[in-house]
């Protein structure tokens, strides 16, 4: 029997195109062409691998679909429909099939981005260049395709050529959001943070509700030591209603970055709730909890950044106050003999914690 998920994209298709036959004509059909596929390709006497059942599957749902669609007749809205749920779905050859049978309903232009768009999915990126080449030489004012186009530059690692293909997006449709935000996030990528965070200003202009403008526009500010600026987009992501657990990440940093180490603290908490492994965010925390001198609550976060850099001369010295605040005296005493192997300089620096850590361990002492 073939799987619930393959069904459920049939209704779902089913739902948008009535003149498709009903699933329980279906259902059978599915079935059938799934038997036959296991029987020519399945590995007799042995339990069937996982990816080769899902890959029987979907070739059973492409060859049974692709001779439904011959059949039945659909408007170019309904043509769209079906080829963006085909594309999430990543049935590739599927929505081949499908703009080739129902040409004559698009537009040359729109036919050869649609097959760029799955040549690009596929990973013929030198196909899928040419077909959006082509749709752009019939139609050159889609800022889509030059977006497209851009994206497939960057899958072939030529990033000067994809910006040149963004920049044309905006030039010829101004408001068109999506250059700016992949300008931004190309150009913060490359660590060209003033254009980054200009063109993350552009793209808010166009639209207020996108969270990936706001999370580019602070982490560039960051970056460029402005906190005081990425403090101001943290503040208008909240007043927009605009909620990211990356933002509150950010938002700890930028308190931490402000001096607000409180604040910083609940939001970092809060982001480790969720992503407790986030190795850069614990060591931030470490340091806020440093600042505020809550070394009852340290130690943990210390020891575990140690796992990672069991040398890490900071996290060392942090150990060691945690030890000494919680007069864990002959701990203390064996993590500054660590420190001195890197640095002669705690000796002197902590000379005073010594003395009291000598005095702790002798009166200990005495009184054994």
């Amino acid at each position: 029997m073939i799987s619930s998920k393959w069904l459920e994209l049939y209704q779902y298709l089913n739902s948008q195109l009535p003149s498709l036959p009903s699933l329980q004509d279906v259902e059978p059909k599915l079935n059938d062409r799934l038997m036959f596929l296991n029987a020519q390709f399945g590995q007799r006497g042995q339990e069937q691998d996982k990816n080769q059942l899902d890959w029987l599957e979907h070739e059973s749902f492409t060859l049974v679909l692709s001779e439904l669609f011959e059949s039945i007749s659909i408007t170019q809205s309904q043509l769209q429909f079906l080829f963006e749920t085909l594309m999430a779905a990543q049935m590739c050859q599927l929505a081949m099939i499908a703009t080739n049978l129902y040409k004559a309903q698009l537009p040359d232009d729109e036919f050869k981005s649609k097959c760029g768009l799955v040549y690009q999915q596929l990973g013929d990126y030198e196909m899928a260049k040419a077909m959006l080449q082509e749709s752009i030489e019939l139609n050159a004012q889609n800022p889509m395709v030059y977006c497209h186009l851009g994206f497939n530059f960057l899958y072939m690692n030529e990033s000067e050529l994809a910006i040149e293909q963004f920049q044309r997006c905006i030039d010829i449709a101004p408001d068109f959001i999506g250059g700016y935000q992949n300008l931004a996030g190309l150009y913060y990528q490359d660590s060209q943070f003033e254009l980054a965070a200009k063109f993350a200003e552009q793209a808010f202009v166009c639209d207020k509700s996108l969270v990936s403008t706001y999370i580019t526009a602070v982490s560039s500010y960051l970056a460029l030591g402005q906190n005081d600026k990425a403090d101001q987009w943290i503040n208008t992501a909240f007043s927009n209603d605009i909620s990211s657990i990356e933002l509150v990440r950010l938002a700890g940093i930028t308190a931490h970055q402000n001096g607000r180490f409180e604040e910083a603290l609940d939001a970092l908490d809060h982001y480790l709730l969720l992503k407790p492994e986030s190795y850069d965010v614990v060591s931030i925390r470490a340091r806020v909890k440093a600042d505020l001198g809550q070394y009852h609550d340290l130690e943990d976060d210390i020891k575990q950044l140690l796992i990672f850099e069991p040398h890490d001369e900071w996290c060392l010295e942090q150990l060691f106050l945690c030890y000494f605040h919680t007069e864990r005296w002959a701990d203390a005493q064996l993590v500054m003999v660590e420190l001195n192997k890197l640095a002669g300089h705690y000796k002197i620096t902590y000379r005073e914690q010594l003395n009291t850590i000598n005095k702790a361990l002798s009166l200990d002492l005495v009184e054994i």
